[in-house]
């Protein structure tokens, strides 16, 4: 017998001897009382029974549940949010990610009323995989049919296209009128007063809604062994791509990418010429989210590349990946918010030739500066007034006598030694300006100020018009 059969026998034993009609023994079971309360109270507390038959007898810190969608948020928003809609019972959930997953919220929502995932457009079925909020209305911009808010989800997504999924307009949104199990045609619709709460954990283009079907609970442990296992697959695709290795970048897709022939002509170039200057460089993926849909996972991160000082970021990348076998695999990339027309890579290059444009400036402008100051300390009047633009004014005074100014002085000092430290550059496609400490000495005057050139292309190369000096000290 099992012993907490055993505590409930005792139980049974206290009920039946205190309900027996006899004044002869009342006396005597007045007196047994105490001591069989003690005896099921000492043996139901050792051997506690389950509150539902099934429930699993281990400490409750041993089995701690989440759904297996969620697997880690952006740290951008802290706490971040997750909402996972279960067709089955027609729920919404509110998960919060601070210190790991907790349900935050839960209400009753509507799906369309067709069963199954959305294949094509009026089937009145609600989609089913990982989507994000590209847009938000208030009640002012809705007809009643909406409620008071409404979110606009990024359906068709890369992977619904990739398998012909059609339709579009889905949206999260309020109602006016009572909420019925599978009444939409294809929408997640919540009363009005839910609404207003989702709203305040909606990001636009950060924030996941999951929608599945029946959602699945796994332990904690396999929630974060998927997100190291995840975390250390995405370094490794990114750390391929910064040291330029071809054969681990592609290895990490299941099939070879559009156009992966672009990025590597626009990216072996411009990381040799990056490694032959010692420019340190680095790509990043900051505020990551991993959540799992149907059937894939989705990486969603914002891209950057770092050069030297200079930062660019890139986009909002979102992947697509799927498990083969032990090792993650990529099956589509794209940007956060989708374009039909995007391509995957065109971001990418282009952030990349902004900032070996911007290296190509920098080493221009700075030889710029050092020409300058050559033809200024060699008193080579043609060279200095090649660095200066046909409309350069300074103090009022316009080209032509500033030109004259100089060679006055010239003639005057028998020696000029002009010094640049510590040069700075605030680039700009068209203008940037170049700051630097600015060391004057010749055989009558010497001075130390800081320096400020305003620069501007002409032609094809940068040119001062406009210029400014600081005395800081004799």
């Amino acid at each position: 017998m099992e012993l907490r059969g055993f505590a409930l026998i005792m139980f049974a034993r206290l009920c039946f001897f205190t309900m027996i009609p006899s004044a002869r023994s009342g006396s005597r079971i007045l007196r047994a009382i105490p001591f069989l309360v003690c005896q099921y109270v000492f043996m139901f507390a050792l051997f506690p029974v389950p509150l539902a038959s099934g429930a699993s007898e281990q400490h409750p810190s041993q089995v701690k549940l989440v759904p297996d969608s969620l697997i880690s948020l952006s740290s951008e928003h802290n706490p971040a949010y997750a909402i996972l809609v279960e067709k089955d019972t027609q729920s919404l959930m509110v998960y919060e990610y601070k210190d790991g997953f907790h349900l935050k919220y839960q209400f009753t929502c509507s799906t369309g009323e067709v069963s199954g995932n959305k294949e094509r457009s009026g089937d009145r079925k609600t989609p089913e995989g990982v989507y994000f909020f590209t847009r938000a209305f208030k009640k002012r911009d809705l007809s009643s049919t909406y409620g008071n808010r409404a979110f606009v989800i990024d359906y068709p997504n890369f992977l619904d296209r990739e398998l012909k999924r059609g339709g579009n307009n889905i949206w999260l949104h309020g109602s006016n009128k009572p909420i019925k199990s599978r009444d939409s045609n294809g929408c997640v619709v919540a009363n009005n007063n839910d609404i207003e709460t989702l709203a305040r954990c909606i990001h636009l283009n950060h924030t996941p809604i999951v929608i599945k079907e029946k959602l699945e609970m796994i332990p904690e442990e396999r929630r974060l062994a998927d997100m190291e296992s995840l975390t250390r697959f995405l370094d490794d695709w990114k750390t391929a791509f910064v040291t330029g290795d071809r054969t681990k970048y592609s290895a990490s897709y299941s099939k070879s990418p559009k156009n992966l022939a672009t990025l590597w002509s626009t990216w072996d170039q411009t990381r040799a010429a990056w490694q032959d200057g010692q420019i340190p460089f680095d790509m990043k993926l900051r505020n990551l989210t991993l959540v799992r849909g149907n059937p894939c996972v989705v990486a969603l991160f914002d891209q950057t590349v770092n050069l030297d000082q200079h930062v660019m970021t890139v986009g909002t990348k979102k992947l697509f990946l799927e498990k083969d076998g032990k090792t993650w695999e990529i099956v589509g990339e794209t940007y956060q918010p989708y374009d039909l027309d995007h391509k995957a890579d065109r971001p990418l290059v282009a952030v990349l030739n902004r900032l070996d444009r911007l290296r190509t400036d920098q080493k221009e402008i700075a030889d710029l500066v050092a020409e300058w100051a050559d033809a200024w300390s060699s008193k080579d009047i043609r060279r200095y007034r090649a660095c200066y633009a046909p409309d350069f004014r300074s103090g009022g005074v316009n080209l032509k006598a500033w030109i004259r100014y100089k060679e006055k002085l010239n003639r005057y000092y028998g020696s000029i030694r002009v010094c640049i430290e510590d040069l700075k550059v605030e680039h700009g496609s068209e203008r940037s300006t170049a700051r630097f400490l600015q060391r004057y000495n010749s055989s009558a005057y010497q001075s130390v100020g800081m320096k400020q050139l305003r620069l501007k292309r002409i032609g094809g190369a940068w040119k001062i018009y406009r210029e400014a000096w600081h005395r800081i000290h004799n």
